[in-house]
């Protein structure tokens, strides 16, 4: 095993020495061997973080769209150079299997691409039709200071996906990635610094949230928060930004729906609805939560989907032939067996799983076995909260309207599927079904060509497409009067 990696808080592209400071180990959710050790920020690091940031966002917005987005394809290709060391990375830190991180890492890159690709199509708007001499325009403006507070289960992707957009609009960062899966992070800073990133436009900040968040979010200098994370944090942001009334972007928790109409491809959508719900071992936002099937079909749709889960293969991200890793941490497992205890209780029954696995191999790590659940009725408490883990619940429905009507009773609103060969009741699933994103026939991941945003607890704002770029940017509009003499009829004192 390599020698643990131990950083300090990264600011103005230099790691601040670890002495002095606590240390938290990051640790392998496979076995709990320690993966690095991190020096734990202090909200005065926070302060100082936000003061470079502050200092460098004049320069950075000044250089120009097209120059800073050269910057970002420079951090993409290193990246990709870099792509296996980080795909390890992410594995080793947060437990995924390397097929996914390999993936995920891909996906970091791409988004450094994408993004750079807006640095000539941002316009604004000139209002015609003003009196001669005067003119209006709307300009997009950076919003200045943004802090990037990131999660664990994607711990490449998501740090890119906020880091491109605010750095391309010609803002600074401050990112907080999770205590869980700092390493990350910082792999993809010290790129961006090889890519000719000046010092302070990304300070990159690893410790307790509940200390940190207070100082970065209520310093006069933060403009923007963007947090992909769990509802409840959320909601913790916006306590924290409220008194600064600052920006809020927030991708939040999910509770994503799969209906599955008695005319679909039922042998495609028990594939596609294994992926939805397993992949990433069932920890992703948009990951399937809860499936509605007809009940005319709803024996051989299970049959099915247990046939397949019985095949997904257990065990260390980077072991050969696995499907599914660890959870990231063992009381992160513990949480998904309770979740799967109440269920029972409640009138479940287990098709499939149900338990951790066994044997020496499994005993050290955060390891469930991916689960599937029957009986499942609307007020069981695995239908109706976010479950993070490797469990899918079943449910029978007797119409569409009803399947509809029952998906939205949630409150979430990110992700949703559907699958059926009508095409008139797809239309009617998109329309009705009142979430962020719908897939039909098909999965996710999502595209940076969609705009990823939910409805109701899901969040505000989003991420993807232009929208996602003007997120991150301030709207101006500029009057202008070039004619003389001047002259106005409203200036006190009033005509007569």
């Amino acid at each position: 095993m390599s020698t643990p990696l131990a950083h300090g808080p990264f600011l103005d592209n230099a790691y601040v020495p670890l002495e002095g400071r606590a240390v938290d180990d990051v640790t392998d959710p496979s076995d709990g061997s320690v993966v690095g050790r991190v020096g734990r920020a202090t909200p005065d690091d926070a302060r100082a973080a936000i003061d470079s940031a502050a200092r460098a966002q004049s320069g950075w917005e000044a250089i120009g769209a097209a120059a800073r987005a050269k910057i970002l394809l420079r951090a993409a290709d290193l990246l990709r150079a870099r792509a296996d060391e980080l795909a390890r990375l992410v594995t080793r830190e947060m437990g995924k299997v390397l097929y996914e991180s390999r993936a995920e890492v891909e996906g970091a890159a791409e988004n450094f691409e994408y993004y750079a690709a807006f640095a000539r199509t941002l316009t604004g708007e000139e209002v015609a039709g003003l009196p001669r001499g005067q003119t209006m325009r709307l300009i997009w403006v950076p919003r200045g200071v943004v802090v990037g507070i990131t999660p664990w289960n994607f711990p490449a992707a998501t740090v890119t996906r906020k880091i491109a957009p605010a750095l391309l609009g010609g803002n600074t960062m401050v990112l907080k990635p999770s205590s869980n899966t700092p390493l990350s992070a910082y792999l993809i800073a010290e790129v961006l610094r090889e890519a000719g990133l000046p010092p302070g436009v990304l300070n990159v900040l690893a410790g307790p949230g509940g200390k940190l968040g207070p100082a970065l979010l209520q310093h006069p200098k933060c403009s923007t928060v963007t947090l992909t994370g769990s509802t409840a944090s959320g909601v913790e942001v916006l306590k924290a930004a409220a008194p600064g009334v600052v920006k809020c972007l927030l991708e939040l928790g999910g509770k994503a729906p799969v209906l599955v109409h008695r005319d679909a491809d039922l042998d495609w959508a028990a594939r596609a609805t294994v992926w939805a719900r397993f992949w990433n071992a069932g920890q992703a936002c948009i990951a399937a939560e809860r499936c509605y099937v007809d009940g005319t079909v709803a024996s051989a749709f299970q049959e099915k989907l247990v046939s397949l889960v019985r095949r997904l293969r257990v065990g260390p991200g980077l072991a050969p032939g696995v499907d599914l890793g660890p959870l990231y941490s063992r009381r992160a497992r513990d949480a998904v067996a309770e979740d799967v205890g109440k269920a029972v209780r409640d009138g479940a029954s287990v098709a499939v799983g149900g338990k951790a696995p066994s044997g020496p191999s499994f005993e050290h790590g955060a390891f469930y076995l991916p689960t599937v659940l029957g009986d499942v009725t609307d007020d069981n408490p695995v239908a109706r909260e976010e479950v993070f883990g490797p469990v899918l619940p079943l449910l029978t429905y007797r119409d569409w309207d009803e399947a509809i009507a029952r998906a939205n009773e949630s409150r979430y609103g990110l992700s949703s599927y559907v699958f059926t060969r009508d095409l008139s009741l797809a239309e009617k699933a998109i329309r009705e079904i009142r979430f962020g994103e719908t897939y039909v026939n098909r999965v996710g991941p999502e595209s940076p060509q969609g705009y990823h945003a939910g409805f109701r607890q899901s969040g505000l704002g989003g991420e993807g497409t232009v929208w996602g770029v003007r997120d991150y940017l301030q709207l101006k509009t500029v009057y202008v009067d070039w004619s003389e003499p001047h002259a106005a009829d409203y200036f006190l004192p009033y005509p007569g």
